[in-house]
C-alpha cells in the first residue's frame, strides 16, 4: 500500500509568497490540476502520481479534460476535489441565512453569543432606492442603543447572581456571554456579520447561481464577487452561474397556482414546536432494519419478527443496540431510516443555530410580526420588559410601513426576537445529534426550548429508540439509569 499527500488547503497570501520568492511564472497553481487528474482515473490505468503530474505540467489539457468530463459526460462530482476557502465580511444577519442553507459546505460565522457588537450595520440598496435611508438609519441605531443599555443592565444582574461563577477561570467570560446574548434579541437583522467558508468547486457552482437569483442586491453582488475571486484560477470547472428559468419562475409559479385555489387558511398558529409526520411505528421500523441487516434475516422476516415484539421485547432490544455506547460515539445509520416531521415558530436568534443543522430537510417562511416575539426571561427579571415591548412596537410600526413598499426587503429592520415559521424533517441519527448539542448544558436558552419540546413528542411516538436522547451533559446519567 502506497498513500500520499496529494494536496491540501494553503493561505492565498502564503501561495502567493511562495510563488514570489521562486519566481514561479507557470499557470499551474489551481484545485483544477486534482479535478482533471482524478476524473482520469476511471479510464487510465497509469498511477495516480503519474496522472497528477501530468495534469499539473500540462493545465490546458487539463482543463478540456476537465469540461468534456463535468460538463460534456455529466460527471459533475469531480468538480468536488477542487476546493476553495473564503472570508466573508460585512454581509448582514439577513443575507447571511440565504448564504448558509447551502448544505454542502462548512461556516464558521462571528458570534453574536461571544463578542459584543459594534453598531456596524448593512444599509440594504433597495431600502434606500425606495427612500427609507434616514428612517431606517434611526431605527437600526436606536434599537443598538437599546443594545448595549440592556447589555449593561444584563451583565450586572448576572454578574451579581453569579457572583461565585465569576471567580473561577473564564467563568466571568461565561456570564458576560450570557447578558450579550440576552441583549442581542433586539439588534436588526441588518446588522454586519463575518464568517468563514470553504466549499467544494461544484456546491460553489450551484451556490453562484442560486444567489444571483435571490431577491437580495447583497446576496447577487456576493455571487459575483465570489465568482471575480475564483473564475481565472479554475474556468473549467465552474462555468454555469446563471439561474435558469426553473430557478427563475419555479417558486413564482406555485404561488400563483396556490393564490389561484382561493384556499384561505383559518387557523391560527399557536403552537412552537408541533410533530406533524412521522414515520409508522418507528421503534418497529428501526428495530426491522437492524435485523434485516445485521441479523441476517430477509426484510419480511424481519418484519415479522419484529411485529410479535412487546413492550418488553422492545426496550430489551435497544438495550442492547446502545449498550457500550459513549457519548463519543455517533449513532449508526440504521436510525436514519425512521424520520420526523415538525412546524416550528423560532426567532431569528433560534433559527441563526437551527440552520446549521444542514443535514437536516429545513424549509422557512419569511418573518412574520404575527407571530410575535421572543422575550428572554431574564430580561422580565431585571424589569425591562415594557422597554423591549416598546421597541418591538416601534420596529413593528415601521416594518409595516416598510413592507407596503417592499415585501421581503422588510425584513432587514425586524430583529433577533422576531419570530418565522419553518418546517424541519429530521431522521433519527440527525436528531440525536441535534439533541446532543441542543439539550446540552451550554446549549443556549431559546434553541433549547425548541428541543425539549420536540423530544417530549418524540419519547411518545418512539419511546424505545429514543431512550438514550438526550444533551451530551446529561449523558453518563443517562446512561446509569438504563443500564445500571
Amino acid at each position: 500500500m502506497k498513500v500520499l499527500l496529494s494536496g491540501y488547503n494553503l493561505d492565498s497570501s502564503t501561495i502567493d509568497e511562495l510563488k514570489q520568492r521562486s519566481g514561479w511564472t507557470k499557470d499551474n497553481i489551481t484545485p483544477e490540476t486534482l479535478s482533471a487528474a482524478y476524473a482520469r482515473i476511471s479510464r487510465d490505468p497509469r498511477d495516480i502520481e503519474e496522472l497528477r503530474k501530468e495534469a499539473r505540467e500540462e493545465v490546458d489539457k487539463s482543463r478540456k479534460s476537465n469540461e468534456t468530463i463535468i460538463f460534456g459526460l455529466g460527471h459533475a462530482s469531480v468538480a468536488e476535489h477542487a476546493y476553495f476557502n473564503f472570508d466573508i465580511i460585512g454581509l448582514s444577519r439577513f443575507a447571511v441565512e440565504q448564504v448558509q442553507k447551502f448544505r454542502m459546505a462548512s461556516f464558521t460565522e462571528k458570534s453574536q453569543r461571544y463578542i459584543t457588537l459594534e453598531d456596524d450595520f448593512v444599509v440594504p440598496d433597495e431600502i434606500k432606492e425606495a427612500g427609507f435611508e434616514k428612517r431606517f438609519i434611526e431605527l437600526v441605531k436606536f434599537q443598538n442603543e437599546n443594545y448595549h443599555i440592556l447589555y449593561k443592565a444584563l451583565q450586572q444582574y448576572l454578574f451579581d447572581k453569579h457572583s461565585e461563577m465569576i471567580s473561577t477561570k473564564n467563568g466571568k467570560r461565561t456570564v458576560d456571554g450570557w447578558a450579550k446574548e440576552d441583549a442581542r434579541y433586539v439588534v436588526s437583522m441588518a446588522t454586519e456579520s463575518q464568517f468563514g467558508m470553504s466549499i467544494n468547486a461544484r456546491s460553489l457552482e450551484n451556490m453562484l447561481r442560486q444567489l444571483r437569483n435571490s431577491d437580495l442586491f447583497e446576496c447577487r453582488e456576493l455571487s459575483q464577487k465570489l465568482y471575480d475571486l475564483v473564475k481565472d484560477i479554475s474556468p473549467s470547472i465552474i462555468k454555469y452561474i446563471e439561474p435558469t428559468e426553473y430557478d427563475k419562475t419555479n417558486n413564482l409559479r406555485i404561488k400563483e397556482y396556490a393564490g389561484n385555489l382561493k384556499i384561505k387558511s383559518t387557523k391560527k398558529i399557536t403552537n412552537e414546536v408541533e410533530l406533524i409526520d412521522y414515520t409508522p411505528e418507528p421503534d418497529k421500523k428501526i428495530a426491522e432494519i437492524i435485523l434485516s441487516s445485521l441479523g441476517g434475516l430477509s426484510s419480511a422476516e424481519a418484519k415479522e419478527s419484529v411485529n410479535g415484539f412487546d413492550d418488553v421485547k422492545l426496550q430489551e432490544f435497544y438495550r442492547t443496540v446502545f449498550d457500550k455506547r459513549t457519548q463519543h460515539d455517533p449513532l449508526k445509520r440504521y436510525f436514519e431510516f425512521a424520520d420526523a416531521t415538525f412546524d416550528l415558530v423560532v426567532s431569528s436568534s433560534n433559527y441563526a443555530q437551527l440552520k446549521r443543522h444542514r443535514v437536516a430537510s429545513m424549509l422557512t417562511s419569511d418573518y412574520d410580526v404575527s407571530l410575535g416575539f421572543t422575550l428572554p426571561e431574564n430580561i422580565k427579571i431585571i424589569g425591562m420588559e415594557s422597554k423591549f415591548n416598546e421597541l418591538m412596537r416601534i420596529t413593528d410600526k415601521f416594518y409595516s410601513e416598510l413592507k407596503s413598499s417592499l415585501p421581503y426587503h422588510a425584513q432587514y429592520v425586524l430583529t433577533n426576537a422576531h419570530r418565522r415559521q419553518l418546517k424541519l424533517k429530521m431522521n433519527f441519527r440527525e436528531i440525536y445529534h441535534f439533541m446532543s448539542l441542543r439539550l446540552d448544558e451550554h446549549a443556549q436558552w431559546d434553541i433549547k426550548n425548541t428541543a425539549e419540546k420536540m423530544l417530549k413528542d418524540l419519547v411518545k411516538i418512539a419511546p424505545y429508540s429514543t431512550m438514550m436522547c438526550c444533551g451530551k451533559s446529561e449523558f453518563l446519567n443517562k446512561s446509569k439509569k438504563i443500564f445500571e
